[in-house]
This record gives structure tokens, sequence and C-alpha cells, in this order.
């Protein structure tokens, strides 16, 4: 039969342990959160401005090269479209150091932003990235981003395919 100060300190010992379980999850739940609440106040990608950026990005398809890019949506001839450039490619590149620095995870960032549009992204502006990375002799320019769409290549595979063929018929 068990006595009496065996089953307290059972018991006792039962009890940290839930406590100990608790807190360990109360932990990660708050962690989470933060994440949460430091990715919304960081990124605009929710509001007007971002979506209007973005669109206007996206149709950015009459360029050969950096240098004719340049040319149409450089800062010398269209300010505009140039900042729209820059602000949109810059929160991607948020999104990329928030992963890559683990401030956030994975599965948190591409439910923010899809990562067929990461990729996409990537891929149409890659020729210009590697340019102006060439030209500014800062090779980690835009890395952040690199990372990001190459997270999002491995991620989810099947995307790469679809995505190509999407691209046929835009």
């Amino acid at each position: 039969m068990i006595d009496l100060d065996t089953l307290s300190i059972v018991l006792t010992g039962i009890g940290i342990i839930v406590a100990i379980i608790y807190y360990t999850l109360t932990l990660r739940n708050t962690s989470k959160a933060r994440q949460r609440e430091l990715i919304l106040q960081r990124f605009q990608g929710y509001s007007f401005e971002y979506m209007e950026a973005f669109v206007d990005v996206e149709n950015f398809t009459d360029w050969e090269d950096s240098n004719d890019f340049l040319e149409k949506y450089g800062p010398e001839k269209n300010p505009e479209a140039f900042s729209k450039y820059l602000y949109t490619m810059s929160i991607y590149n948020l999104a990329g150091v928030f992963l890559k620095e683990k401030i956030a995870d994975a599965e948190l960032i591409f439910q923010l932003y899809q990562p067929n549009t990461i990729i996409g992204m990537w891929e149409k502006f890659e020729p210009l990235t590697l340019a102006l990375r060439e030209r500014r002799k800062y090779p980690e320019y835009r890395e952040p981003f690199e990372f990001l769409y190459n997270e999002a290549k491995k991620r989810y595979p099947e995307i790469q395919e679809s995505f190509k063929v999407f691209q046929r018929f835009v």
C-alpha cells in the first residue's frame, strides 16, 4: 500500500509536469502571436497601396532586358512606376528576411503571400535583379527575396509546372 508521503510526492511531480507542459504551450502560442503581430505591422501587403502597386508591377511586361526596363520604368523616366516596383519588391524582400532570420516560420509567410505569386514575381524580375547586382557591385541585392523564392520552389514543386502552363495563356 502507498503511504501518504509517497502519494504527496507523486502528486507534486505530476503537478510540476503539468505546469511545465502548460507553460511550454503558452510560450509557443505567445511566440506565434508575436510573429503574426510583427509581420502584420511590418508588411503592408494587404493595403490598397500595395495591391495597386502589385497590379501595376505585374503588368510590366513590355521589356526585354534590364536596360529596356530602366528605359521604360527607371527612376529618371518613370519615377512613379519605379517606386511601385521598389515597393513591391521590398515587400517580398522583407518576407525573405523574416523567413531567413527565422523571425517567422515558412507556413505563416506562405499563408500571407501565395507561393505562386512569389515564384512568378521572382522569375519575372530575376534578370533585372541579376543585372542590378552586377551594376551596383552588390551581390547580396534582393538576396532575401531569392531565398524566399527558393523556399517556395522547394516546398511547392507542383506550382512550378502549373505556373509555366498558366504563363502560356496570359
